[in-house]
């Protein structure tokens, strides 16, 4: 299975994007792979986000931004 997984674009000091993180953990489990992204860190992502942030990918598709939307990412995970 050649996936790139989850990816949360997140900001540093983002009390949205720690939220975002905690709740993807809940609902995809222990012993999924998240990948943090610090948007801070590479300018492109800066340009395309700003503050647009948290953004949650799930192997390169936006799953939601701003607020976990539970379901879509239950679905998209089930369709992976």
């Amino acid at each position: 299975m050649t996936r790139d997984g989850l990816v949360i674009y997140s900001r540093r000091d983002c009390g949205l994007c720690e939220q975002m993180e905690a709740a993807v953990r809940e609902v995809a489990g222990p012993d999924t792979r998240i990948s943090l992204v610090d948007i801070d860190d590479v300018p492109a992502l800066v340009e395309r986000f700003g503050r647009d942030v948290p953004v949650l990918c799930l192997d390169g598709e936006v799953v939601c931004k701003h607020f976990l939307d539970a379901e879509r990412l239950r679905s998209a995970l089930g369709a992976g």
